[in-house]
């Protein structure tokens, strides 16, 4: 039998089922190797982990990201001023998304429609999510920033926990952000 997968962090989380298949164990797996905090482990070491890491980088559709470095800037720094968004490049863009952090930016890559989100959105279970509870700055603030999002095209959400996100064009991307805005409105989280 292979080992029971669990959430570290007690109460806050859990596993709320196991992998049934071995698909859904290499997904598990994958968000063990993922997760930045170690949030996640087994009951005993997993013998196929390595195999695991060599599915790595998971591409996102057929494509995979190219990499934004390059002669012109490998050895750049920039500081971020005012509220965005902020071009990288033709194709990168770094979108101020204030509320789980002050200085919470998303990364919204054009060419495949992707945007990184970090900690600003996950997908919980099977519907957008934000942290509350790690909430470090403001809520109403980051549910501002969720409904600015609405004015980007884009198919993809990449989220720092959770699952990724694609949705079949920018119209279902913008309902689901909607209904997640709705929802929070109901239940007066702020």
């Amino acid at each position: 039998m292979a080992p029971e997968i669990f959430s570290r962090v007690g109460e806050m989380s859990a596993v709320s089922k196991q992998p049934s298949c071995q698909e859904e164990r290499v997904k598990a797996l994958q968000a063990l190797l993922s997760c930045p905090t170690s949030s996640i482990v087994t009951e005993k070491p997993a013998r196929d982990i390595l195999e695991v890491q060599k599915t790595f980088p998971i591409p996102i559709d057929t494509d995979r990201i190219p990499s934004s470095v390059n002669v012109s800037t490998s050895n750049v720094e920039m500081k971020l001023n005012g509220c965005g968004p902020w071009s990288l490049s033709d194709d990168d863009q770094l979108i101020h998304t204030p509320g789980h952090t002050e200085g919470s930016v998303c990364l919204f890559y054009k060419p495949l429609k992707v945007l990184f989100t970090g900690d600003h959105l996950a997908m919980d279970e099977s519907k957008l999510a934000i942290s509350q509870i790690y909430n470090f700055y403001s809520v109403p603030i980051q549910l501002d920033s969720v409904a600015m999002l609405l004015e980007l095209e884009f198919e993809w959400i990449l989220p720092g926990h959770g699952r990724r996100v694609a949705f079949k064009d920018v119209d279902e991307k913008n309902a689901s952000l909607k209904a997640f805005l709705t929802a929070k409105q109901h239940t007066h989280v702020y």
